[in-house]
């Protein structure tokens, strides 16, 4: 008759000791896994305009994504919501592109497009083909140099933010919670203890000129960065570029400069922009704002 009687446990440590010595030394010493490299370069304009660069040409696709340094925790007082409502004007017409025309080109291509408001800046982005990378940095020079501000536009997009706050927060059990009761209740700096959304009479309250002082202070490129990542092979960089573009590693304002800047804001205090600097301000030349596809204004 068969003994099943369970082994030894000194039998059973010699057979787990034994399996132990038969690893081959090959897996006992495997290398470490390779780490992940993202090459970025950092570039400075000449206008101000920080530039971040990733390259990668694993995908023939380019992601295009342009932040301003203004958003719902930081804007001025009596301004509450204006980052919000130019998020949805940015969206609009400019000199050069009608209504919807530059949604067009993006999908018209395969890509997608979309903004947000945030804490602290605000953002826009594309992701398209590589070949249309050109047209989309020319889509966000026309954003940030001609955005074609009026009354009627003005009114819409007033309605349209409204609406969208009535729906995401007012009308929502607790929507409110963590916009408009917590920060107030947490906080007593004003910065972050307003009503993040904007109040409606703030936003009610906008005129033209109001806004276009908004635009003129923060949409301009020393207040503002893209960010791209290309995929597709690495082009040789050309002497003219280098002469326009100079390395920056890194480089942000002051802490203490950032600050008074804000409280400047704050305060309604006049700025420090020079007149007409717009005009020479946007990230590709007025002589080559016309590209297949588009329609002039």
């Amino acid at each position: 008759m068969p003994n099943h009687s369970p082994p030894s446990r000194p039998a059973l440590v010699a057979a787990l000791a034994a399996l132990a010595l038969s690893v081959p030394a090959s897996r006992a010493s495997a290398p470490p896994a390779p780490r992940l490299e993202v090459a970025v370069d950092y570039y400075r304009l000449p206008n101000g305009l920080r530039v971040v660069l990733s390259q990668d040409a694993s995908v023939p696709t380019v992601t295009v994504a342009m932040y301003y340094h203004i958003g719902f925790r930081i804007e001025p007082r009596n301004r509450t919501g204006f980052a919000h409502l130019f998020e949805h004007l940015m969206f609009q017409e400019t000199t050069n592109l009608a209504k919807g025309e530059a949604d067009r080109l993006v999908s018209g291509n395969g890509g997608v497009s979309n903004g947000s408001t945030r804490f602290d800046y605000t953002n826009f982005f594309e992701v398209v083909p590589s070949h249309v990378l050109e047209p989309v940095l020319w889509v966000e020079a026309e954003r940030m140099r001609g955005l074609a501000l009026s009354e009627t536009s003005l009114q819409n997009q007033k309605d349209v933010v409204k609406n969208e706050v009535r729906v995401n927060v007012l009308n929502r059990p607790y929507g409110g919670f963590p916009w408009l009761d917590l920060p107030q209740a947490a906080n007593r700096n004003w910065f972050n203890a307003h009503n993040f959304y904007g109040d409606f009479a703030d936003i009610d309250a906008a005129t033209l000129a109001d806004v276009r002082s908004f635009y003129d202070t923060y949409y301009v490129p020393s207040w503002s960065w893209p960010a791209t990542s290309t995929r597709r092979p690495r082009a040789p960089r050309s002497s003219a570029t280098s002469g326009r573009c100079r390395r920056a590693r890194r480089r942000r304002p002051s802490t203490s400069a950032s600050r008074r800047r804000r409280r400047s804001a704050a305060r309604g205090a006049p700025t420090r922009s020079r007149p007409g600097r717009r005009s020479r301000s946007a990230t590709t030349s007025r002589r080559a704002t016309r590209l297949p596809g588009t329609r002039s204004g």
